[in-house]
């Protein structure tokens, strides 16, 4: 038997547990979360034992998780390019810098769909992808709170601008109304539950992107203090680090100030889904949530705070391993009272064909989208395309002395995984289903599979027009490491 609920006078039947739907004219809510630099594994649902997301974990009992979700890449504006336009951000714009892509006049985004198809928009947060003409009220946004140029945060606690601080990447306008001293997070979750108990004539699609858990690391301090006890309860000592490509990667989840972050967001997430469930709209309401890449994990030669480790995932932010492009990913669809947990391999720019297919909405011909709906996967059915499909990622930037990393590409194919650190004339191949952690690299054991994915990886850049970092890069000059095949 179906559930039935009235949403603004349309009366919809809803298969429980699934995201069917049987009506042509139903229009669910959709509510997108997105958190900044949250790793795979900071989350006590996915064997975290010093973090502590209990809504989102009772969120994700009624919701399809996905044990191989992927991102397009491990730093946030090429990621967030990927997630707000369904592009993979290695195809070059004219405009764009090395790995910069932004969202520009032609740029065709996730709320413009929305929007054509009668939905009230709302975002607020980071939009970190503006041009400096195009922002969220310019790509089918109605309402922008906060979205611009900013990258980051001062600080945390309101007034979040620093005196003296011009920087654009960290200078955020239309928060002015936060309290004295509210927390960053908790002043976006207000806001966005200001938004969901308001009266919609029409259904909503609202994005709510979090600054946190990127840095500055900054808690509330009486999660602070929790965490430092629970720290001192696990018994755990000072990290001692471990040499990891450019740099030293963390061991151990031992954070108490990221911890409290981590938890500020959860418990943002709980009272999103609180105002929901009691306005009557959970029922009806499509909820996303998703990491632009992996955690803070490593660092080069540059000191530098680091937040997390995304173990037993190699490395993080800014690597193409799988601890920086791997992420938590959850869906709940209307009705879905039980979880699904599903091992296929998504990627982020999935989400807007996906979302507009739900939705019943029509993606724009002139969209070119590289992503791919998975609502047939949502809805228990099995999509042998996401088995069969390779995966790409490209950098042509890398930061060595910030984050340890050396630009590269990467494919999956199957359980194979093949990174082509081309400026090192260095290769790595993995079998993932055996060694997630990619810790043995077999490429000299198997010439002929480097063979093969080399030349998928050749053949996918001159398709894609990718960019190809350079040995004359300022950040590569004097870093050149390894030998051809050395792990």
């Amino acid at each position: 038997m179906g559930k039935m609920f009235v949403k603004l006078g349309m009366i919809s039947t809803i298969a429980l547990g699934t995201s069917s739907v049987n009506a042509q004219n139903y229009k669910p809510n959709v509510l997108m979360v997105i958190v900044d630099d949250w790793g795979y594994h900071d989350l006590s649902l996915t064997g975290s034992k010093l973090y502590e997301t209990h809504n989102i974990d009772r969120l994700a009992d009624e919701s399809t998780t996905f044990s191989q979700a992927y991102v397009a890449y491990p730093r946030s504006v090429p990621s967030r390019y990927s997630i707000m336009t369904g592009r993979h951000c290695a195809r070059m714009q004219p405009t764009s810098k090395s790995d910069d892509r932004k969202v520009d006049a032609d740029s065709y985004c996730i709320a413009e769909p929305f929007k054509a198809g009668g939905y009230e928009t709302f975002f607020i947060g980071k939009w970190h992808l503006s041009d400096g003409k195009t922002f969220p009220q310019h790509k089918g946004f109605d309402i922008n709170i906060g979205g611009g140029k900013a990258g980051g945060t001062g600080t945390h606690f309101a007034p979040f601008n620093k005196e003296g601080v011009t920087k654009p990447d960290l200078v955020i306008y239309g928060m002015d109304d936060a309290k004295p001293g509210e927390y960053l997070t908790d002043y976006m979750s207000r806001k966005t539950v200001d938004y969901i108990r308001q009266e919609h004539d029409k259904p909503f699609f609202a994005v709510c992107s979090f600054y946190a858990v990127h840095t500055p690391i900054e808690g509330k301090k009486e999660l602070i203090g929790k965490y430092r006890k629970k720290v001192k309860s696990l018994g755990l000592s000072e990290d001692a680090l471990k040499k990891e490509e450019a740099g030293v990667a963390k061991t151990q989840q031992d954070h108490p100030v990221y911890a409290a972050m981590i938890e500020s967001v959860d418990d943002a997430v709980g009272n999103m889904i609180t105002a929901l469930k009691e306005t009557g709209q959970y029922d009806n309401t499509v909820f996303v949530l998703i990491s632009d890449h992996g955690g803070l994990s490593n660092r080069g030669m540059k000191p530098r705070e680091l937040a997390t480790t995304n173990s037993p995932l190699k490395a993080g932010k800014g690597h193409l391993y799988e601890g920086g492009i791997r992420v938590p990913l959850l869906i709940h669809t209307p009705g879905q009272e039980s979880k699904q947990i599903k091992d296929q391999k998504v990627v982020s720019y999935d989400l807007l064909p996906t979302l507009a297919d739900i939705c019943g909405l029509e993606v724009s011909k002139e969209a070119k989208l590289d992503g791919v709906s998975i609502k047939p996967l949502l809805d228990g059915k099995k999509q042998k395309q996401l088995d069969s499909r390779d995966l790409f990622w490209h950098k042509a930037s890398e930061r060595p002395n910030s984050t340890g990393d050396y630009v590269s590409t990467a494919v999956r194919s199957g359980n194979y995984k093949l990174i082509d650190f081309y400026l090192q004339d260095r290769v790595e191949l993995y079998d993932l289903s055996k060694d997630p952690g990619e810790n043995n690299n077999i490429a000299a054991q198997n010439p002929e599979k480097v063979k093969e994915l080399m030349a998928k990886i050749e053949t996918w850049r001159k398709d894609t027009g990718v960019k190809m970092g350079k040995k004359d890069n300022a950040e590569y000059k004097g870093k050149k490491a390894g030998k051809k095949n050395k792990k």
